[in-house]
């Protein structure tokens, strides 16, 4: 069990925890089981908000590949090295988008037959990542179960490491991400590819076939048309350098910089404005305490799922909301794992 570190800021203070939960806090709190009496609470609500609607999912699953096509096509037909910027940070942006989507079908809310889910989400979703849905799923389901803790597959894989330890000084998350823009996330997507991407079971081996055949497909007709250069531009270079910078950045958002006392204030919200929610928060992954407290909810319903909790005292009181990523003026992710930037102004 390590130790826990407070941080006073003027406005509040701010308990950091690494790399697993010590609980300080009222006994009343502590043992309170705050998603039981919620889900009393708000159950008939919750069935209805439950209920899996495929067209919706598969409409935003649809937009967010046309956002990308469009993209692709500008970067293509225009030659400048502006347009293809533009055109790379708006598929690095796309390409979070649809891994939030297989998030949900990880928790099989894309689709309600959950074989037929798998099969789109592997192939629509998780295989041009280079990753698979039920690899996925094993690690992210785990991570629900034992949120921030020594069984948290997640929690785990980040402690010990100086880059998820917080605070940090604004100049030292400015410096981490753009690190990560520069090629230094491609490391951690190597490692993400590997564990996300092969089997566990010894006696069907590491290599999925649906992946093979998918990118056997794919790289076919690359090589066929001569257009595997754009591929690697336009696809993987985003993958490599914007895209850890958006999901580092979410990562933080989700579970860092928080007190970490009771389920309630183990993850966050955090309320975007329209740039943040394009870059970072697309399907209204921002909602991400209320998804843990209830995980059968999918990403279009989350907002109504909000607005319900909301209504409640205890969820009102406790849980922990911030105004957006990014200002030293609000309640802001970058006030609670930035304190001391934020002592400073």
């Amino acid at each position: 069990m390590t130790s826990t570190t407070s941080f006073t800021s003027p406005a509040s203070v701010v308990v950091f925890t690494t790399p697993t939960p010590v609980i300080e806090h009222d006994a009343e709190l502590a043992t309170h089981d705050y998603r039981r009496q919620l889900q009393h609470e708000i159950s008939q609500d919750l069935k209805t908000l439950s209920k899996v609607n495929t067209v919706k999912g598969l409409l935003a699953v649809c937009a967010d590949w046309a956002v990308i096509s469009v993209a692709i096509y500008l970067a293509i037909s225009i030659p400048h090295p502006l347009v293809c910027l533009v055109a790379m940070t708006a598929i690095a942006t796309r390409q979070h988008a649809l891994l939030i989507i297989m998030h949900d079908a990880s928790h099989f809310r894309l689709v309600s037959t959950k074989t037929v889910n798998d099969i789109i989400s592997n192939c629509m979703l998780a295989y041009p990542m280079l990753i698979r849905t039920d690899s996925y799923r094993r690690n992210h389901l785990a991570h629900h179960r034992h949120t921030n803790t020594d069984d948290d597959p997640d929690w785990v894989r980040k402690s010990g490491h100086s880059e998820w330890e917080f605070p940090k000084t604004r100049g030292e998350l400015l410096a981490m991400l753009t690190r990560d823009l520069l090629g230094g996330g491609f490391i951690s997507s190597l490692r993400a590819v590997h564990s996300l991407g092969a089997k566990r079971d010894s006696q069907r081996g590491t290599i999925d076939r649906g992946m093979l055949a998918f990118w056997g497909i794919i790289g076919g007709a690359l090589l066929v048309t001569g257009t595997w250069t754009y591929a690697f531009l336009l696809w993987f270079i985003p993958a490599w350098t914007i895209l850890p910078v958006i999901l580092r950045t979410r990562s933080i958002a989700e579970h860092f910089g928080l007190a970490n006392t009771h389920e309630l204030n183990a993850s966050r919200n955090y309320h975007c404005n329209w740039i943040e929610t394009a870059i970072f928060a697309p399907h209204n992954v921002s909602y991400h305490l209320d998804h843990h407290l209830f995980p059968s909810v999918p990403f279009y319903n989350l907002p109504q799922l909000h607005s319900r909790l909301m209504e409640q005292k205890l969820y009102a009181e406790h849980s922990h909301q911030s105004d957006g990523l990014f200002g030293m003026r609000r309640a802001s992710v970058e006030q609670d794992v930035s304190p001391m930037a934020n002592a400073q102004a």
